[in-house]
């Protein structure tokens, strides 16, 4: 009997200098909240994650995310492969106090509060959900050809059924 695989932890408690390294390679259907964004399973995200306790013992976690997925366009209702491609870098804190001001914060790095082990799989679908566009649209979509092609018929509208039992009356 096949056991299951152990889930991938980073406890910014127990962090070295050297660091803690995450390497996996899945498809999409194994993030399920990602998957209520996606056409389908299909497609293929590798990721690396790193875990170190760095300069002035920052916990500092870095995230590569290199793959494929497939999403619904909006426009055309199509379905198309969307590349994916994420260079995070976290800076973990115990609680919000430790948080900077907003100011403050560099482009390079974001902050998160990290008071507990954090299961890499779920911060690696984060990443990926958040880097998703907000209105799908199928590359390379001509604004013409938008407003030209119609979204797909699910069926005969409500309207044309009450209009023809108002001509049968």
């Amino acid at each position: 009997m096949a056991r299951a695989p152990q889930p991938h932890i980073i406890d910014p408690a127990r962090l070295e200098e050297r660091p803690q390294v995450f390497e996996e390679t899945l498809r999409p259907e194994a993030f399920p909240r990602l998957m209520e964004s996606l056409a389908n399973g299909d497609g293929e995200l590798r990721y690396r994650v790193s875990a170190r306790l760095g300069k002035q013992l920052q916990r500092e976690v870095s995230c590569i995310i290199e793959g494929f997925v497939f999403l619904t366009c909006q426009t055309t209702l199509d379905t198309f492969r969307h590349p994916v491609s994420i260079e995070d870098r976290l800076v973990l804190v115990e609680g919000e106090a430790a948080l900077p001001p907003i100011g403050e914060e560099a482009d390079t790095e974001d902050y998160l509060v990290a008071d507990e082990p954090i299961e890499v799989r779920e911060l690696v679908e984060d990443a990926v959900i958040l880097a998703l566009p907000m209105v799908p649209r199928k590359p390379g979509l001509d604004e013409s050809e938008a407003r030209a092609k119609p979204p797909a018929e699910k069926g005969a509208s409500p309207f044309d059924k009450l209009a023809s039992l108002k001509k049968s009356q």
